[in-house]
């Protein structure tokens, strides 16, 4: 299931979409197949083994299958994305909430790599805010190098879109009409002001009320 558009701006573009690496579910889907096995083998393999065993086996069984069940859901349902603005980590189990960052906020990207995970093509982005520092950290991103690389790209067209020249606000231009000034729309708006509730600026009810305040507008 892609990431639902209705999160994303009409305009904007998706460079990279990716979910967790499959290592995320590696560990719990290996402790439920040896249990799994484990029953098998008691029950079939081995004659008179005790029953209250079969038991406790079959029931750590059964809860390590429901905690793969929910780890499942939780890796269909978690994304990592790169667009054109900013870096999204979203979740949405039982809710959608998740974490943004705009592109122009971002000072520094670290990859961190074992060297198995280099082989497994896994590993964590460290991503660094130009406000106070701030460090948010992404686990179980594929190809972290390669996301880390698409950011810079990203920044560095931002930059020469910025520096190349053109009309400006309020300037007319050769058709004699007048160059509108820029203007975020309100999922932009009510993105930006989630940011500064992740840096500690706004609390949660006053992101609550000023998210109504622009939904009415709509």
């Amino acid at each position: 299931m892609p990431f639902p558009a209705r999160l994303l701006s009409a305009d904007e573009e998706v460079a990279v979409e990716t979910r967790p690496h499959w290592t995320y579910l590696a560990a719990q889907a290996g402790a439920l197949a040896v249990l799994i096995t484990a029953v098998l083998c008691v029950t079939v393999a081995v004659d008179d083994f005790p029953l209250p065993a079969i038991a406790v086996i079959g029931a750590m069984a059964g809860v390590s299958a429901v905690a793969t069940g929910i780890r499942l859901v939780r890796w269909a349902n978690t994304y990592y994305l790169v667009t054109d603005r900013r870096i999204v980590y979203w979740k949405g189990v039982p809710r959608w909430r998740g974490i943004e960052l705009s592109l122009d906020l971002v000072d520094e990207i670290d990859a961190d790599q074992t060297m198995w995970q280099r082989l497994l093509g896994v590993g964590t982005l460290r991503v660094r805010s130009v406000v106070e520092g701030h460090v948010r950290r992404l686990s179980f991103v594929p190809r972290p190098a390669a996301v880390r690389q698409e950011v810079y790209r990203l920044q560095d067209e931002a930059v020469q879109q910025a520096t190349e020249p053109g009309p400006r606000e309020g300037q007319e231009t050769a058709a004699g009409e007048e160059t509108p000034a820029p203007a975020l729309d309100i999922p932009d708006q009510i993105r930006k002001l989630w940011e500064l509730v992740e840096l500690g600026i706004l609390s949660e009810a006053e992101f609550e009320e000023k998210k109504q305040d622009l939904l009415r507008r709509l």
